[in-house]
């Protein structure tokens, strides 16, 4: 496939239109229109449809720009840090990062980047982890931070930490004056927990087979969001890291009560493609968030990885 043409149906699809994307790409319009009607030859298939206000995507066009437009930024990015190789890192580098992870290392990583890279700019997202492996793999994300668990070989993986995990719920609810609990005493509790392909709850799965235990599992939530409002209503009690309710108990909420669950971890791991060179923003970010995780693994008293 012809790249030009690609780029060109790229730029169609987001206008909407032939001529407004002709003069957005500053070619003229028969010349876009020649490339559009090679590209549908070579590919055996209709791609855009005439309306009254323009232009819209077939079925086959529409699937054709869910595969290339990874594909095209990709593509752009590299030619950025090719250009921009050896000078001070610069550009925008996409970060998705689980949700209990979130509140606890974002802002420090925004307020460090602005200080010592200050060209560097972050597009932050938030997602489960197999949301954010998807991503990674697809070139939408330069870099996951989430639990890693069977990664694919694509995937380069770096550990950066181990974070304990809490039994969490209302205060008034767990019934003990103890800071922490055994992995069998969560079978005295009416639980929310996402489903098995969550990496966390597969290593609760694992750890309770093991043992020859059974969890009272009431309802599987596949939202944090969710899962916050659940627990503040007293419908069940979840297993989180202590992040997950950082802010409210930072705050002096009494709402919840987190009880450290002996035994249980959760890895910090920093994932990107295997075979994807990493340029200058891309590793600076990447190196930012190795420090500050074992920043975190020190002050928390978590095990680190000593990247």
């Amino acid at each position: 496939m012809d790249l030009k043409a690609l780029r060109y149906f790229a730029a169609i699809a987001e206008f909407g239109s032939i001529t407004r994307a002709a003069q957005h790409l500053r070619v003229a319009q028969p010349a876009v229109s020649r490339k559009i009607h090679k590209l549908e030859n070579d590919l055996g298939a209709k791609l855009l449809s005439r309306t009254v206000q323009g232009v819209s995507l077939t079925e086959q066009g529409g699937h054709l720009l869910s595969r290339i437009t990874p594909v095209l930024a990709v593509l752009k990015q590299t030619r950025a840090e090719v250009r921009d190789w050896g000078q001070e890192p610069s550009g925008r580098v996409s970060v998705a990062i689980i949700p209990g992870v979130g509140p606890a290392l974002a802002p420090m990583l925004v307020g460090r980047l602005r200080e010592m890279f200050p060209k560097v700019r972050l597009n932050l997202s938030e997602g489960l982890g197999a949301a954010i492996s998807g991503g990674v793999l697809s070139g939408q994300y330069d870099l996951g931070l989430y639990q890693a668990d069977q990664e694919p070989p694509a995937l380069h993986v770096t550990h950066l930490l181990d974070e304990p995990m809490f039994l969490i719920g209302l205060a008034d609810g767990l019934g003990t004056q103890a800071d922490s609990i055994d992995l069998g005493g969560l079978a005295d509790y009416p639980l929310l927990l996402p489903e098995p392909p969550n990496p966390l709850r597969r290593t609760i799965d694992r750890l309770i087979e093991k043992r020859g235990l059974a969890l009272n599992i009431r309802e599987t939530v596949n939202s944090t969001s969710m899962l916050k409002t659940m627990v503040a209503a007293g419908l069940g009690y979840t297993v989180q890291s202590y992040s997950f309710f950082h802010e409210d108990m930072k705050k002096g909420d009494p709402t919840f009560q987190a009880l450290r669950i002996d035994g249980l971890m959760r890895n910090w791991s920093l994932v990107r493609l295997q075979d994807r060179p990493a340029g200058g923003a891309v590793l600076a970010v990447a190196g930012m968030i190795e420090d500050i995780a074992q920043e975190l693994a020190a002050t928390q008293g978590w095990p680190g990885a000593g990247v």
